[in-house]
């Protein structure tokens, strides 16, 4: 779906290659390879064990898979609406997918965000509380599952704010 061209008082960023280092402030980068690698049963199995933790708030006790069929973005995005899960950390897996983009608002709404293009075997882990846009495909439909705790009655999960200005979001080719 295409948005309508931003006004002259929208600001652009350009999304740079997802690295773990980078994106460490705001959560955690995993992919095979990375972590404690060792070989197992008879070195036919390559295991890789990701440090990354998935925090929540006791408020949050249940633990949720969800799946997104993602159609890809054709670029560049202007972003609008972001949204954040105040009491847990949400993991995106990519299963089936190119590049995806990742975007994210350390100090907030007002200020500029981040972005960055994710590979077919980084799993994406958002801290609790920080503010991101939603998953996007870029190359192609992708789908991705995710994992987040959630309250029993599911309120307050998550919230979607209404950026003041659109943010508009480039990326390179393949």
């Amino acid at each position: 779906m295409s948005q309508p061209p931003l006004s002259h008082a929208a600001s652009a960023i350009v999304a740079r290659p997802l690295t773990p280092e980078a994106f460490a402030p705001f959560g955690h980068v995993a992919r095979p390879g990375l972590g404690e690698v060792k070989a197992i049963r008879g070195g036919g199995v390559r295991l890789s064990k990701s440090s990354t933790v998935f925090d929540h708030l006791a408020a949050a006790p249940d633990a949720t898979l969800d799946f997104y069929e993602v159609e890809p973005e054709p670029g560049p995005l202007d972003a609008r609406v972001i949204e954040r899960h105040p009491r847990s950390s949400q993991l995106f897996c990519p299963m089936g997918a190119a590049r995806w983009l990742v975007a994210v608002w350390p100090e907030g709404p007002e200020a500029p965000p981040l972005a960055f293009v994710a590979g077919p075997r980084d799993v994406v882990t958002y801290a609790p509380g920080l503010w991101h846009h939603g998953i996007v495909a870029l190359d192609r439909p992708a789908c991705f599952a995710s994992l987040m705790w959630k309250a029993a009655d599911r309120a307050g999960d998550t919230e979607f704010l209404d950026l003041a200005t659109p943010v508009r979001i480039e990326w390179g080719a393949a």
